[in-house]
């Protein structure tokens, strides 16, 4: 039977051990809080046990089928034994279609139908719904559910069967096989299909789940059961009275089922790539290589999102840029070489992310130029950023040569500001910053003259002889 089932974060992993054979009945039966979670042993424990412990494991209650399929075909002349290997076929078969999941916009289904309309008709009724019982429970034993709680709700897949079985009681013969009407056996699907509805609602209105809830998922099982009932009566009926030819025609729509499930695991699984693989070179065309900051093009984005952001009257916020322009950064370089340069870059990108808030954006706009964009909440105005990135580089050590400085500047834009315009403002008291500390600098000489000890020499891998101050 096609079942479906709310999607659920386990659901969505088609991997998940708990997918497969657990979705071919209503599909709110199997999510009672227990059942995949209950169990005796880890999934790998399970994995981990030998086949033959695994069969011993199972063998009481296989032998319980076998007794209680014995009670309940008492009183009957026995079948013959082709009837009996094709219900056994058949329920081979039904295993197999219960643990072949085919997830969709709903939940998931499994092509047991079709297998349940040649049991009905094709083998002894007394012992379909055995038949179909042992296999759910064959199906949740391979998966490792092994408590009594969890094979109940095992058994719960079983039940569906009931409703037909009960329909055709009454035109079995003296061996339990049926030849209903066509009548008598829409009635059997319908009688199904509602027990389904039934037990679907029970199990969800237990959860609290409301009704407008359950509609959906419902009326998708019943569009694929309808059609999958009338596929296997099909095929049983095009090769009666030659029942053990519809193993193998019922088989077809089942293996179809499951490369299908298997194509589509496969395409959800390079789509899912395709889409990391995006995602990440998205993020690195964003961020410059050498800091590992965000570059033009992720300072870009980040304005275009504060700027939406900056319109909520809802939420008013506040945006706060601050630029940079390391001190003689061109000097460094030819007197250390482009090494040293690069480590002052990488060194100030690094104080930057520090001292500033965790949701700040950070950029190299280009060579020695940062900017850092923050947007706080406007009942606490702007963030004083100079000072922050200031004492950070008071406090900054490292073995380079060259002391680690910056003019800074810094502007801000209330709801409905643009920040385009506060980068220029600050961008323009960063240059006021940078000529004021050249008047300064130039009183008091260079921080590293030519020849002081660091300058590129012999000896260095690198070029750069360095010391601690």
């Amino acid at each position: 039977m096609a079942i479906s089932e709310r999607l659920t974060s386990r659901q969505l992993d088609p991997r998940h051990d708990d997918v497969a054979g657990t979705s071919s009945h209503p599909p709110q039966v199997m999510d009672l809080p227990a059942g995949h979670h209950d169990q005796s042993c880890s999934d790998d424990q399970w994995r981990s046990t030998p086949w033959g412990a695994r069969v011993l494991s199972a063998l009481p209650g296989v032998l319980a089928i076998v007794a209680a399929v014995l009670v309940a075909t008492i009183g009957y002349t026995p079948p013959s034994l082709r009837c009996v290997l094709v219900g056994l076929g058949l329920g081979v078969l039904y295993l197999f279609a219960f643990r072949s999941p085919f997830e969709s916009s709903v939940g998931g289904s499994v092509p047991t139908q079709p297998v349940l309309m040649g049991l009905l008709l094709a083998a002894p009724l007394p012992g379909v719904a055995l038949t179909v019982l042992a296999a759910v429970l064959v199906g949740g034993w391979l998966d490792g559910r092994r408590r009594p709680r969890a094979l109940l709700l095992e058994a719960g897949n079983a039940l569906h069967v009931l409703a037909p079985v009960a329909v055709l009681w009454g035109s079995r013969d003296a061996q339990g096989m049926v030849d209903p009407t066509p009548a008598v056996l829409v009635a059997a699907v319908l009688a199904q299909l509602l027990l389904d509805g039934l037990s679907a609602y029970l199990a969800d209105r237990w959860h609290g789940t409301p009704l407008r809830e359950m509609v959906r998922p419902l009326l998708w099982t019943w569009k694929v059961d309808v059609p999958l009932a009338v596929l296997g009566w099909a095929l049983v009926m095009a090769v009666r009275p030659y029942h053990p030819v519809a193993i193998a025609l019922v088989a077809v729509p089942i293996l179809l089922v499951r490369f299908l499930a298997s194509d589509r695991e496969t395409y959800l699984a390079q789509s899912i790539a395709m889409h990391d693989a995006y995602a990440a070179a998205s993020a690195a065309a964003r961020r410059d290589i050498l800091t590992g900051v965000a570059n033009r093009r992720g300072w870009t984005h980040a304005v275009t999102d504060a700027q939406a952001r900056l319109t909520d009257t809802a939420r008013p916020l506040v945006a706060t840029v601050l630029c940079a322009d390391l001190d003689r950064l061109k000097v460094a370089n030819d007197i250390y070489g482009h090494e040293l340069g690069d480590a002052l870059i990488r060194d100030f990108a690094q104080v930057l992310r520090e001292c500033v808030p965790s949701d700040a954006t950070v950029a190299r706009l280009g060579g020695d130029e940062f900017a850092v964009l923050v947007l706080s909440p406007a009942r606490r105005g702007q963030v004083d950023l100079v000072g922050q990135v200031r004492e950070a580089m008071l406090a900054h050590r490292s073995d380079l040569p060259v002391r680690l400085s910056a003019s800074l500047g810094q502007a801000s834009c209330g709801p409905g500001g643009l920040v385009g315009q506060t980068l220029i403002e600050a961008d323009e008291a960063s240059r006021l910053d940078k000529e004021a500390r050249r008047s300064e600098r130039g009183s008091v000489g260079l921080d590293f003259p030519p020849g002081a000890p660091g300058v590129r020499g012999q000896g260095s891998p690198s070029g750069i002889r360095v010391f601690v101050r």
